[in-house]
């Protein structure tokens, strides 16, 4: 598809609702040879469905960040002066309502206030609810949740799941490090699962993994270059498996890391770390969000590029937090996708703007009509000099940025005429769409299985253009029918 192109600015971000069901591919893993299922999107994030490419260039897309960010503010006394998120709204049928539970500093002791709950109706304006569940400041008029045995346990992670029996139908994790697995039947009263504890470091996501029914967690522990990310499964959300090491920085990463302390350090607009101590720049992955996405595992990792370590008695490193994009066909090996750009960046320092030195992002995007929306975590700052109590010395809020639907990344053409191939598929189904933005025209033509020889009456001629701007372009020729092509590999 897309054999040849007149000179245009091409914005390909998926093949929407793809037809094309079998792709063999004997170098690569087992997974490859799978049949891919009719109505799946094929993302370029990987080179899975790709073979010739041509005069075009894999180019990652930035979500656009909510103009009145923050959109959930520390307000209450229990929030302390930052609150965050690792888990992504979750809509609740029933109730016809977003829920989302989050985490603040209370008093400058992270995870003390236990974690706040907040609903909202649109995703953008959310009520903190009093619960009267928890006494905190000398009362019970707050919004944070219970955990049986543990009043103000530090609660981070929470997400509602559907398939689970009403006693269980919300899970958590809880636990500062190493984690325990915790039920609700409401969200609000939680109970520990008497299970050990998944080991973890202080860092951690978890998603319900629809493809192979698993939970997963990514945790963190060290690795070859400091904070890695490891994967533990379970079927029943009480026996887990053994951490495994899934993903890690490389040597590319620490020159790409040291390569942009540097561009922040110079740069007046950005917020820049106090310490800044060259010989001790490293990049580490403080954590991961993994979700399932048209049957492609795609993570956020939080690059940490560290810029020094921060004088005692704090400790620790000073530096930036900000997300990246990988993707993965089956949990454990990842690919880094593109040139490894920033996915959500950081802000530039103005009045009001939050996410100026920390960035980590939620469990997954939800759905919005024709967008998805990332809630992430924004702080201003790693360390501020001077405040050595945890809590006192940063702020922050969490987030909104929206994306084009499947726009995680496109195929840009250039001046000159390029190209981008499928692999062979075996077509069985009657419609094929793309997902497209053409400043000129897009063409396209049928190959048989080498990609040498155009099939008669499916050529670039015979192509019914597509202009413009879709979301769901349908490919179609002008005396041929896409039924004619069933059970042949293309």
């Amino acid at each position: 598809m897309h054999r040849r192109s007149r000179p245009l600015s091409l914005w390909l971000a998926a093949l929407v609702s793809v037809a094309c069901v079998e792709t063999r591919a004997a170098d690569r893993q087992s997974l490859a040879s799978q049949p891919l299922a009719v109505g799946q999107r094929q993302l370029f994030l990987d080179d899975f469905i790709l073979g010739d490419v041509y005069r075009v260039k894999r180019v990652i897309h930035q979500p656009v960040k909510y103009k009145d960010n923050p959109v959930i503010r520390p307000d209450r006394p229990t929030d302390g002066r930052t609150i965050e998120l690792r888990t992504a709204p979750s809509w609740d049928e029933r109730e016809g309502v977003w829920k989302l539970w989050y985490f603040g500093t209370d008093d400058g002791q992270e995870g003390s206030g236990g974690s706040g709950y907040a609903r909202s109706m649109d995703g953008v304006h959310w009520e903190k609810p009093n619960l009267g569940l928890v006494e905190s400041h000398g009362n019970r008029n707050n919004n944070i949740v219970l955990v049986n045995g543990e009043p103000k346990a530090f609660t981070q992670h929470v997400f509602l799941d559907s398939s689970a029996p009403p006693e269980s139908r919300y899970k958590a994790i809880i636990g500062p490090h190493d984690r325990r697995p915790a039920i609700s039947s409401d969200g609000l009263v939680f109970t520990p699962l008497d299970v050990p504890m998944i080991p973890s470091q202080d860092e951690s996501h978890i998603f319900f993994d629809d493809l192979q029914k698993q939970y997963v967690l990514t945790g963190k522990h060290n690795g070859p270059f400091g904070r890695s990310v490891f994967l533990s499964l379970s079927k029943d959300y009480r026996e887990w498996s053994d951490p495994v090491l899934i993903y890690y920085a490389d040597f590319f990463d620490q020159q790409l890391g040291e390569k942009y302390i540097r561009e922040v350090e110079a740069n007046p607009r950005m917020w820049r770390p106090p310490v800044d101590k060259p010989k001790e720049y490293n990049t580490e992955i403080c954590n991961m969000p993994v979700f399932l996405y048209e049957g492609l595992y795609i993570g956020l990792p939080t690059y940490f590029e560290s810029s020094g370590r921060i004088p005692m008695p704090r400790g620790n490193q000073d530096g930036t937090n900000s997300v990246k994009l990988a993707c993965s066909r089956d949990l454990r090996a990842w690919t880094r996708v593109g040139d490894r750009s920033h996915f959500i960046p950081l802000s530039e320092m103005s009045e009001g703007v939050l996410d100026t030195g920390q960035i980590l992002a939620g469990s997954r995007p939800i759905r919005m009509g024709d967008e998805l929306w990332f809630y992430y975590a924004g702080v201003d700052v790693r360390y501020r000099a001077n405040m050595p109590t945890v809590g006192e010395e940063f702020r922050g809020g969490i987030h909104l940025a929206k994306l084009r639907l499947d726009g995680f990344v496109s195929m840009h053409g250039g001046d000159e005429e390029g190209f981008v191939d499928t692999r062979p598929v075996r077509f069985d189904a009657s419609r094929l769409f793309i997902n497209a933005t053409a400043r000129g025209r897009i063409r396209a033509e049928v190959a048989e299985r080498t990609g040498r020889t155009t099939l008669p009456g499916w050529g670039l001629d015979d192509w019914v253009e597509v202009k413009g701007d879709h979301l769901e372009a349908e490919l179609r020729w002008k005396n041929r029918d896409l039924r004619e092509l069933k059970g042949q590999n293309v």
